[in-house]
Formats: C-alpha cells, structure tokens, sequence
C-alpha cells in the first residue's frame, strides 16, 4: 500500500544505460535548478538585509510599525500575498535545502546501483519504481 502523498511512477527502460543515462539526465537537471535558485536566494539575501534595516528604522521611528506580507493558509498549502523580501528568501531557503536533500538522495541511489551498470551488454528490460522522484524499486525482465 502506497503512503498518501507519495508520487509514485513505474518507468520502463529498454537498457539498463538506458536507465543509468536517465538518472544521470535527472541529477544534471536537478543541478541546474539548484544553481537557479541559489542565484535567487542571493538577490532575496540582499533585499531581506534591506527590509531587516528598514524595520529598525522604523521600529525606532514609528512605535514599531512593521513590514509583512499576509501569510493564507489553503489547506495544506500557503499562500502568501505579497511577500516581504524576508519571507521570500525563507521560503527559497526551504526549497534550497529540498532539492539539496534530493541530489544527495539520488546521487546516493545513482552509487547504489551502479553494480547493475555490469548488466548492461544483457539484453534486459527495467521497470523502476519511482517514489517522488527517486528510484526505490527496480524490476529486471529477460
């Protein structure tokens, strides 16, 4: 039985490079956003220093009024309507620290089953069970 909240996927690879050349595609991806979003979080850095200065300023100024976008709960989901530059770098902070936990789990799965790499002249077949977007079950077929 499948968790609830779990994406799970059944992909079919004619090879096993096949699957290898996949997951090797998925982690120069995943790479990639990562630097994306690590440029952002530079440009969201800078602008929450600025907000951080200007809450002072005006902690000291106007009885501590402050800065802040509204924050809607949508069920399991947030929203938040026009986020200050602080809550935005939070929240890139968060989905950083995400996709660098999912690297490190696929790089970790990528090492794991290298040993089948040794099967790849064989004529097989994999179906490979996907758990939000990381292998967790390979089906070898003859």
């Amino acid at each position: 039985m499948a968790d609830e909240g779990k994406l799970i996927d059944i992909v079919t690879y004619g090879s096993v490079s096949d699957f290898f050349k996949d997951l090797d595609a998925k982690l120069v991806e995943m790479r990639s956003k990562l630097g994306e979003l690590l440029r952002r979080l530079e440009g969201a850095k800078a602008k929450a220093e600025v907000l951080v200065r200007l809450e002072s300023l005006l902690a000291e100024t106007a009885s501590g009024a402050k800065i802040g976008g509204t924050e809607i709960s949508l069920g399991t989901a947030k929203a938040v309507v026009n986020p200050t530059p602080k809550q935005e770098f939070d929240i890139l902070v968060d989905v950083v620290r995400s996709l660098q936990n999912r690297i490190v789990a696929m790089e970790r799965v990528r090492k794991e089953v290298e040993p089948l790499a040794k099967l790849g002249d064989l004529e097989l077949k994999l179906e490979v069970v996907y758990e939000n977007g990381l292998p967790t079950r390979i089906m070898i077929r003859m």
